[in-house]
């Protein structure tokens, strides 16, 4: 399945503009990156945005930070790019946004979503210079097909919490480390399905395939994450990654084992790299690499890295 990564923003733009330059620009290139919507600036602030999303098939993750005070998806844009998919959004500003879609009218909370159809106009505003959202793009047919009277619950506030919050968490983190993806992008695809119609009330075969599947490899890629983010730290355990992830340090070792490696080996093989990636650029001492990755023994080190890589670390140096 092919995955394609998209990022926009104001800083992209040419020195030099007048504001009205800036967000003019901005909104044709925006309308090349996701013809989903229009945005209308703050007129109390200088215009910025930055957004990003990842394309896998017909799903797409994005979100948007920017200085803007609505969201409107016309008839023009429900004409031009023909899209029946459904987008799932939530509210990740501070304060309440006003959503009319579907001729239904209502107040959406901070960490709260809505359903909406890209095949019909939808408007979102709050007044405020700031908004922030995060959106799923999926498909009707299996949405569909997997949750019974969906389209009931379009044009609707949904309560945070559940698995619809947990599949916007699972979003927000991958479109934050966005090189995840290239390597499962089908089977986050389907993780986020399955997620979507558990909250959404998923028919009962359904839910259960969902939690075999689904909620296991959001938090196993949560887990992961954290791994990434505090490999350097000397003391680093599988107990802190745990409650890092709000689990029993028991099922964090499962998720690992399950997916290949114990968290020792992962620990151990990710701090490797990272020093192998450093000795390539020859950045430092030796030794200071070894303490920058985790590791607190040197001599422990050069046995791990030889053992790894075949040479010692003074060899692989530049390489």
């Amino acid at each position: 399945m092919p995955v394609v990564r998209k990022t926009l923003s104001t800083d992209m733009l040419p020195p030099g503009l007048s504001e009205r330059q800036r967000f003019m620009r901005f909104a044709e290139l925006f309308e090349h990156f996701s013809n989903t919507g229009e945005l209308d600036p703050a007129s109390d602030v200088p215009f910025q945005a930055a957004m990003n999303s990842i394309h896998i098939g017909t799903t797409m993750l994005g979100r948007c930070d920017g200085s803007f005070v609505t969201v409107r998806r016309e008839k023009r844009q429900v004409i031009e790019t023909g899209d029946d998919r459904y987008c799932l959004a939530r509210n990740t500003g501070d304060r309440p946004s006003r959503v009319i879609h579907r001729g239904r009218e209502f107040t959406m909370r901070p960490g709260a979503m809505v359903l909406l159809k890209l095949d019909e106009p939808f408007f979102v505003a709050d007044g405020a210079s700031h908004k922030r959202f995060t959106n799923v793009h999926l498909p009707i047919a299996t949405l569909r097909a997997m949750v019974a009277d969906v389209d009931q619950l379009v044009g609707r506030e949904l309560e945070p919490g559940g698995a619809l919050s947990l599949a916007m968490d699972y979003s927000d983190l991958l479109l934050r480390h966005p090189t995840a993806v290239d390597e499962a992008g089908m089977a986050i695809a389907a993780h986020l399905l399955d997620l979507a119609a558990l909250g959404l009330g998923a028919r009962s075969d359904v839910v259960l395939a969902a939690k075999r599947g689904g909620l296991r490899a959001v938090r196993l890629q949560a887990v992961l994450a954290i791994l990434e983010q505090r490999y350097h730290e000397p003391d680093f355990s599988a107990h802190k990654l745990a409650s890092a992830a709000g689990l029993s340090e028991r099922y964090v070792n499962e998720l690992l084992f399950e997916a290949g490696a114990s968290f020792t080996t992962r620990l151990t093989e990710l701090r490797l790299r990272k020093a192998a990636d450093m000795l390539a650029r020859a950045d430092g001492r030796i030794s200071d690499i070894a303490f920058a990755c985790g590791f607190n023994d040197l001599s422990y080190f050069n046995r791990c890295f030889r053992r790894r890589f075949g040479m010692t670390p003074t060899v692989a140096r530049g390489r």
